[in-house]
């Protein structure tokens, strides 16, 4: 570490007109002061004959005789919270003027750490690595005025940012007796604290944030400073002994990083270095100990000033008070503040002392009557009255001291169960904040009124409600939701929310635990008890009572079908007489109409009444599509005929012959035939062919056998007829033309007489396998 005292001259010589004056908005800053004149300006003249001050000295960085990292500031015409004072930087002092629009981060090879500040460090146990670039103002002084010694400042730094929540630069304001080996004793801390100030002890940062109530705010770029954030003005304060010498050693250095990146400072208020007198304990929340309504307070030096030409200014949260400067007290009555008082003693020396009072909170009381309710239903009114405690002191906190009294004045403990035996029932509340005299209050008590419930609390069983839940759609289970019994059950307007439902008497007194609100029964469990609790918003008590539910299933008709009738006819529908009321879709209803006549084709129902349920049955009255016969499928001789639609079953009859009930016929002979099927609507109609095979042709115009005549086979699908000579040559091809008819003859010549082989081959509707017969034709012929 390099160590400079610098005279006036001297810094002269490095530098011309070196004060720097910065924008209206900025504060000023100035090297040119000597390490004695900053001192004499931090402790101030006026302050001159209360503490003397010796061995002055200031370490820190030349930057090559064109700066220092110590100066003066003085706020100019900007907004700086701290008037003039003194600069402690680890950079430069003339970069600390705003704008904050550049980075501050200076290194300097050599420039090395402090090792005072890195011992107090080890004892608070922060880290030490990396302390560097530290600059320091030191000095031994004697206070003879004050047993106390306090002055005001500020940290700034670089280091405030957003994402930074591990690094900040290290500062300490050392002090101990002169001349001495007692360590050093940091009164750099975070109010109320042993914690140093740094920028993560102190920061507003949405992931470090911390005694965020000291924090004075990240700075934007035109801000009075060139620094990232800063904390607001704080004050360090020493005990100390009256005419002994102390030296104090204020030192700031760089941390975390080996380059020294990110500059800190502290700015010290000039004059602020004074002796402290005592004007009584902070009168605080935290404390324990505010100021009681209506109790006057007196705030005076203690001990007393004895000096006749002693002038005393008084100060509320910084504004001067209207008050006597001979006065040397000044009353407090139901206020609350940061009292302050500047004595100027007739030496021309200066003392300041402090007290910040806070004013007890008052209870907000409110004496409405409280209705008590029998909540378990044991017809005893018991509670503890600490349930009410927030309900009576309606701005309740844990600063209120609260006691309850019977009128015979005997305690009650709030936290035991407490039986109110009178209807109303007076009790009295002490109320006080702290060590505040409690104020008595009278609060009525009185039995509720329970919500109005259509049934008794407690029924006898033959008189619990039972409501029956029918499975009117036959599934075999109902599924029902509690809350649709409310409105049975009680008359008053509730939100479903403030019912509840219990299978056990005790589950519902002890109010746990309830049940779901959707409950299923069964043939299984067809009936099941409920208890149902109700509670209301307002002056109402709780109330109960249960009620039954029943399962049960209506009947079906077991002779009501689905019925097919003829077209353009009527029919009637009807049920078994068993039923207790009948409702058609019709209209027809009562309790004997299990019949209705002579109703068309359509869609009906009918709701049939047993067993106090009602299960609506559906049934359909159609017209058959037209009778059609589908197929008469031959088979060789063989023919089986299928029909559809009309109205089943079918009678059969092939060439008028007697109707039968089967669809076979066997042996059927060759030609063409007509079948008929009948329903009970009608008939429908059907011809058919059989093929007959002929095996000899005689073409000599006799009209026997002159031809073979397969012209039935125009009846058929894709009909084949060919005959071939024995040689395998083709003599005739039947087809439309020709009428699949023969007559012995190719290209109209007669062929000689002789055996031919012929192929038959159709496809009969409805047989999926080919018909096909082969075999030979006797051809005789005249020649």
């Amino acid at each position: 570490m390099r160590t400079y005292r610098f005279l006036f001259s001297l810094i002269s010589f490095f530098c011309v007109a070196v004060t720097n004056y910065t924008k209206a908005q900025y504060i000023n800053t100035n090297i040119t002061y000597t390490a004695q004149d900053l001192v004499d300006k931090f402790i101030g003249a006026q302050n001159a004959s209360c503490i003397t001050v010796s061995n002055v000295s200031a370490t820190g960085e030349l930057f090559g005789g064109t700066d220092l990292s110590y100066g003066y500031f003085d706020k100019g015409s900007s907004n700086f919270e701290i008037d003039e004072g003194i600069i402690l930087s680890t950079g430069r002092v003339s970069k600390a003027s705003g704008p904050n629009n550049n980075l501050q981060s200076e290194f300097v090879s050599g420039w090395g750490g402090d090792n005072d500040l890195i011992d107090v460090l080890q004892q608070s146990g922060l880290p030490t690595d990396n302390i560097l670039n530290a600059t320091s103002l030191e000095f031994d002084f004697v206070s003879l005025q004050s047993d106390k010694i306090s002055f005001d400042y500020m940290f700034l730094s670089e280091e405030y940012r957003n994402t930074n929540c591990r690094y900040s630069d290290a500062f300490a304001f050392l002090i101990k007796e002169a001349n001495t080996t007692n360590p050093y004793q940091n009164i750099a801390l975070v109010p109320g604290t042993s914690t140093p100030v740094t920028s993560l002890s102190i920061n507003g940062a949405t992931l470090c944030e911390r005694n965020i109530e000291y924090f004075g705010g990240f700075n934007g770029v035109n801000t009075p400073t060139n620094f990232n954030g800063q904390t607001k003005v704080l004050k360090a304060i020493a005990n100390i002994q009256k005419g002994v010498k102390y030296h104090i050693k204020l030192v700031i250095a760089d941390h975390g990083d080996s380059s020294g990146l990110y500059d800190s400072a502290v700015f010290l208020k000039s004059g602020s270095f004074t002796g402290n007198v005592n004007i009584g304990n902070d009168l605080t929340l935290d404390n324990a100990d505010p100021l009681c309504e209506n109790i006057p307070y007196r705030i005076q030096p203690t001990p007393s000033i004895n000096d006749p030409l002693a002038e005393y200014h008084w100060f509320k949260d910084g504004l001067p008070l209207s008050v006597p400067i001979t006065q040397s007290y000044y009353d407090v009555l139901n206020d609350e503040g940061n009292f302050s008082v500047s004595i100027k003693l007739g030496s021309g020396c200066r003392l300041q002392g402090q007290v910040k009072i806070e004013k007890a909170p008052v209870a907000i009381i409110d004496t409405s009557p409280i209705m008590i309710c029998d909540d378990d239903f044991d017809g005893r009114y018991i509670e503890k009255l600490s349930k009410f405690t927030n309900q009576i002191v309606t701005n309740f906190s844990g600063n209120f001291k609260v006691e309850y009294y019977t009128q015979a004045g005997i305690q009650i403990n709030p936290d035991n169960n407490f039986e109110f035996t009178q209807n109303p029932q007076d009790i009295t509340v002490k109320v006080g904040a702290f060590s505040c005299t409690p104020d008595a209050y009278t609060l009525r008590f009185y039995h509720g009124s329970q919500l109005q419930m259509n049934y008794p609390q407690q029924p006898a069983p033959a008189t619990i409600p039972v409501f029956d839940v029918c499975d009117n759609e036959l599934k075999g289970s109902k599924t029902v939701n509690l809350d649709d019994y409310i409105g049975l059950m009680t008359t008053e307007t509730l939100n479903p929310a403030d019912v509840k439902f219990y299978e056990k008497i005790s589950e519902l007194k002890a109010d746990k635990p309830s049940i779901s609100k959707s409950q299923t029964l069964s043939p299984t469990q067809a009936e099941k008890t409920f208890y149902i609790r109700i509670s209301k918003a307002g002056n109402f008590c709780d109330n109960y009572s249960s009620f039954k539910l029943r399962f049960k299933q209506p009947k079906k008709s077991s002779i009501l079908k689905d019925t097919i009738i003829c077209k353009s006819t009527t029919t009637d529908l009807e049920v078994e007489p068993a039923f207790d009321y009948y409702e058609w879709s019709n209209g027809e209803q009562g309790t004997s109409v299990n019949k209705i006549k002579n109703q068309k084709a359509g869609d009906y129902w009918v709701k049939l009444t047993s067993n106090g349920c009602t299960y609506q049955q559906f049934v359909k009255i159609s017209e058959p599509q037209d009778l059609v016969i589908n197929n008469a499928l031959i088979e060789g001789n063989k023919v089986t005929v299928f029909a559809a639609n009309g109205i089943p079953p079918y009678q059969y009859s092939l060439d008028g012959q007697p109707y039968q009930t089967s669809n076979v016929y066997e042996n059927v002979h060759r030609g063409q035939h007509i079948v008929t099927v009948r329903d009970a609507c009608g008939t429908a109609v059907q011809s058919f062919t059989i093929i007959g095979v002929k095996n000899v042709i005689t073409p000599n115009d006799d009209g026997i056998n002159d031809f073979i005549d397969y012209s039935d086979l125009l009846t058929k699908s894709d009909p084949r007829f060919e005959v071939y000579d024995r040689y395998g040559n083709l003599v005739f091809k039947g087809d439309v033309n020709n009428q699949f008819i023969w007559n012995g003859k190719l290209n109209s010549r007669a062929l000689s007489t002789s055996s031919y082989w012929y192929i038959l081959e159709w496809n009969e509707t409805g047989n999926p396998k080919r018909v096909q017969i082969t075999g030979w034709i006797l051809l005789k012929n005249r020649n």
